[in-house]
């Protein structure tokens, strides 16, 4: 499936492709990007992989034909990925369009952006020399559990005291059917497809929307924005950063369960990575702390 990524620049779209690409995703994507394409014009393009598996051969024909008929909109266009064959699709994309096409490893994320970025760096210059309020963006991931209601308090308080926008995010990673011997299931043209059931994510996503909606209605804020996206936490918040340009990350520190993987890991690597500042909240000593089993 697709998913767009939201963008703070006028000139660059991006979308994530997770799973299995069907002919039913394109039908379902195309007419949201069509209309972005033909307003804007000349734009670049980033298409992040995620856990991705290529085309059922109806999607390949659906693809070729887009490609075909955008051919000349595209200035450049990214693709962000983790597997060695992947890499090729850069190169079976380039006699189908004029657009410079590169492939990037996802520890090479920022660099995809800056290269996306740069024709259109003139237009921006004014834009981007104009004094900017400090923290005018602030980004809390969450999952929802009690540790990280000390870091989304955090978040609150300094998007208050800085009069910054609040974004809270929420990743939804795919759910994988396996055989009983653990392997991802078989689909079409020899592909090692880990199918995702699309409606169960689909369902998750919209409860995981439904509570971050919830939450930012009862935070005493003006205006605060949610985000739900497919992927792991590190993937998202990263991927989000760069795309809305954001200022400050305001993450827990600590988690064994649970938040292991949102607060833990995935903390240490957005604190290494992300080009934004982070703001690393601990846990009290003796607050949540668990043992892992």
């Amino acid at each position: 499936m697709f998913q767009e990524i939201p963008v703070y620049d006028d000139h660059v779209i991006a979308f994530k492709a997770v799973g299995r690409l069907t002919h039913d995703d394109y039908q379902a994507f195309l007419p949201k990007l069509e209309p972005i394409i033909e307003e804007t014009g000349r734009v670049s393009l980033l298409l992040e992989l995620e856990n991705f598996h290529g085309w059922d051969l109806a999607a390949a024909v659906d693809d070729y034909r887009f490609a075909e008929r955008f051919a000349k909109n595209f200035v450049r266009i990214a693709i962000v990925g983790e597997k060695r064959w992947e890499r090729w699709l850069a190169v079976l994309a380039k006699p189908f369009t004029e657009a410079e096409v590169r492939y990037f490893d996802r520890d090479q994320l920022s660099e995809a952006w800056d290269w996306l970025r740069e024709p259109f760096r003139e237009a921006d210059t004014e834009a981007e020399s104009a004094p900017l309020p400090t923290w005018r963006s602030v980004l809390a991931p969450t999952d929802f559990s009690p540790h990280a209601e000390r870091a989304l308090q955090r978040a609150v308080d300094v998007a208050r005291r800085y009069q910054a926008g609040l974004t809270l995010l929420h990743a939804v990673e795919e759910v994988i059917a396996y055989d009983e011997l653990y392997d991802p299931l078989e689909g079409g043209f020899g592909y090692p497809i880990a199918y995702s059931d699309i409606e169960l994510t689909q369902l998750r996503m919209d409860a995981a929307r439904e509570r971050l909606e919830k939450l930012a209605a009862e935070l005493d804020l003006p205006e605060v924005k949610v985000e739900v996206t497919l992927g792991t936490p590190r993937g998202a918040i990263l991927s989000y950063v760069e795309a809305q340009r954001v200022d400050l990350v305001v993450m827990g520190s600590h988690g064994r369960r649970g938040l292991a993987r949102l607060l833990g890991s995935t903390t240490h690597a957005v604190l290494n990575t992300a080009r934004c500042e982070v703001l690393s909240v601990p846990l009290p000593a003796g607050t949540g702390e668990q043992t892992e089993s």
